[in-house]
């Protein structure tokens, strides 16, 4: 409950105040919280509270004086509903019209699919999240020509697929082809699909929703939550199946975060992503936003990671037009916001997989446009933080977010330079300076990645907990220390016999601290960074620590210095297992290290069988 309300509470005329504001407040005016929040204030028939104040299980209050109103944003007629990304107060937007829910009530209770033809939604004139229409981007190459389309449609066309125009242009010489959902693969699958879902989840959905956006949402804000909370406030049959499941699947995760949920039996995880995994198959024929954030979130679940998959929402990325500046675009400003999010979640989706698999990008600068995130472009501040012990703060994940983007573009460039299929010129630089040139070679990386340390704001360093709060920050800092790693690594390959001894030991010295320091944070996670959200790369990222150090080990120079680093090595896996008890990206991350290490026996030193390794290949290099 907010101060206003709990001010009233502490005196007779306080109560009195809130009694009169209560009885005279106009139907269509938002209720202190919903104003505070800048989300829309929707009241189902027979109720005395909004859904978003019975969601939270608040009282609904009228208290507060409303502010001054300000100018309508010009990207919205008169007759249409606004964002709920804080352009504009609740009050000064076309209320929604009140019709008889056929919703899924907060109780969870199941019940038929809504009648939306009378009710105006965020979602009317969005391009990615429409509800009855799918749009798909036409690219310059394509058969469509953009001369012929200029004389056939006028500048800023809007067709929804259902009114017989075909395309939709919303910038000069970008245009998308618009195709009715009706009309697709699976698309009769879609009420079946929520029903299952739904029912694996009942009675708990609203719970698991509200955990998701507590802790997963504000550290990987992909989602708009305004929107979210719109089409669940209705009915869940508004949603993408795919979507939804993959909501209350990482929600799980934290099941006993939630006092309520902690004593009872956990539903069917994996009945829920088997219809998760078959639904977004389907959904793949009519491309939404909702489509990308679905495999997205399906990607993060701990050990879930597929570079298939990854590869599949790239694609539908691309359909889409993510890959391109929405800045001119015509579209409502909250869906540029979200589109923004969104490519550069794919980028570092993409970025990270590659790195972790081995495989080649699939997201080219050239064709990438990629955008400069800003604070404006997530709708959700202090203001949305919820209260609840166990919950993440939200201004924290929006700075995570923008510096983890800025940081895989860091990696992204280590990753094309020194492990791109093609070595011809690193051998090159190699072969004419030795390992100096590979260091001049790689030192703007390191600059860069000092650069964005010393730039990280003092919210996000690992220090920086708030009591009773969890703190995603680790996977931040995981990921820079990952990043110093595939540097170095390739520095400690490219060392041989015939570097210079001083070169050698400042190479490997090197190696080594960048090895101790990763290790040492590992060994310092709190419990409020083990149990907070850790994103799709952390367990894969802890078994890339071990393998540099298994590196550092093969390529030792004397037996000592072998058994050092098998004893470091053996020091952070008994680390690891004595904190990954209930957390699961911990559990995978051993699973992934005894798998890649597991025929390696580390108890005969290596010191001879390298050098003889490395012999063999510089021979084969230079042949």
């Amino acid at each position: 409950m907010d101060n206003a309300s709990e001010s009233s509470h502490s005196s007779p005329d306080g109560a009195a105040s809130q009694t009169r504001a209560q009885r005279t407040v106009r139907p269509d005016r938002p209720c202190d919280i919903c104003r505070k929040r800048k989300t829309r204030c929707v009241k189902e028939a027979d109720q005395d509270r909004c859904v978003l104040c019975v969601f939270h299980n608040r009282e609904c209050t009228y208290v507060d004086v409303p502010q001054p109103r300000k100018k309508k944003r010009a990207d919205f007629p008169d007759d249409m509903s606004t964002s709920v990304d804080g352009g504009g107060d609740a009050e000064a937007r076309p209320p929604l019209k009140k019709t008889k829910s056929t919703q899924t009530p907060i109780d969870g209770s199941f019940l038929g699919p809504p009648d939306l033809s009378n009710v105006r939604s965020l979602l009317d004139r969005t391009l990615g999240l429409h509800r009855t229409t799918h749009f798909k981007y036409i690219g310059p190459s394509s058969v469509h020509e953009e001369r012929l389309l200029d004389l056939i449609h006028r500048f800023y066309e809007s067709g929804n697929g259902e009114d017989g125009c075909k395309f939709r242009r919303v910038a000069d010489s970008t245009t998308f082809l618009s195709r009715s959902d009706r009309y697709t693969l699976f698309s009769y699958d879609v009420d079946d699909d929520l029903d299952t879902i739904e029912h694996i989840v009942h009675p708990h959905g609203p719970s698991l929703v509200d955990l998701y956006f507590r802790i997963v949402h504000p550290s990987y804000p992909i989602l708009h939550k305004g929107v979210f909370f719109e089409k669940y406030g209705r009915s869940y049959k508004e949603f993408s199946p795919p979507l939804l499941a993959a909501v209350y699947l990482l929600a799980m995760d934290w099941w006993e975060f939630d006092r309520n949920l902690a004593s009872k039996a956990k539903p069917n995880a994996d009945a829920l992503l088997r219809t998760a995994m078959k639904a977004l198959t389907g959904v793949i024929h009519r491309p939404k936003l909702s489509t990308v954030q679905a495999g997205l979130l399906l990607l993060q679940r701990s050990g879930g990671d597929s570079w298939v998959l990854t590869s599949q929402v790239v694609a539908v990325g691309e359909e889409l037009g993510l890959h391109l500046d929405c800045t001119s675009w015509n579209i409502p400003e909250w869906e540029k916001g979200l589109r923004r999010r969104l490519a550069c979640a794919i980028y570092m989706q993409d970025k990270w997989s590659a790195l972790i698999y081995g495989r080649p990008s699939h997201v080219k600068s050239p064709d990438w446009q990629m955008p400069r995130l800003s604070l404006a472009d997530f709708p959700e501040s202090a203001a949305d933080e919820d209260d609840k012990e166990g919950s993440t703060e939200v201004e924290k994940g929006r700075l995570l977010f923008i510096h983890l983007t800025k940081l895989t573009q860091i990696m992204a460039q280590a990753l094309e330079m020194l492990y791109s299929p093609d070595q011809t010129r690193i051998h090159e630089i190699v072969n004419a300076s030795g390992v100096q040139g590979l260091l001049e070679l790689v030192k703007p990386l390191a600059v860069g990645l000092k650069e964005w340390a010393n730039e990280m704001p003092a919210d996000l360093r690992m220090d920086h907990v708030k009591t009773r709060k969890l703190c995603s920050n680790g996977y931040l800092h995981l990921s820079y220390f990952v990043t110093e790693i595939i540097i170095h690594r390739h520095i400690i390959r490219s060392l041989s016999p015939e570097t210079p001894n001083a070169m050698l030991d400042l190479c490997r010295e090197a190696g080594k601290a960048r090895l101790e320091r990763a290790i040492n944070f590992v060994e310092a996670l709190r419990p409020e960074h083990l149990q907070a959200f850790w994103w799709f790369a952390s367990p894969r990222s802890l078994a890339f620590i071990r393998t540099y150090g298994g590196l550092l080990w093969a390529t030792s120079s004397t037996d000592e210095e072998a058994e050092f680093y098998r004893r470091k090595l053996e020091d952070f896996r008994w680390s690891l297992k004595v904190r990954s008890k209930g957390v699961s990206f911990v559990a995978v991350a051993l699973q992934e290290m005894d798998e890649s290490l597991q025929d390696i026996d580390m108890t005969n030193s290596p010191v001879g069988r390298s050098r003889n390794a490395a012999a063999n290949k510089r021979q084969q290099i230079r042949k």
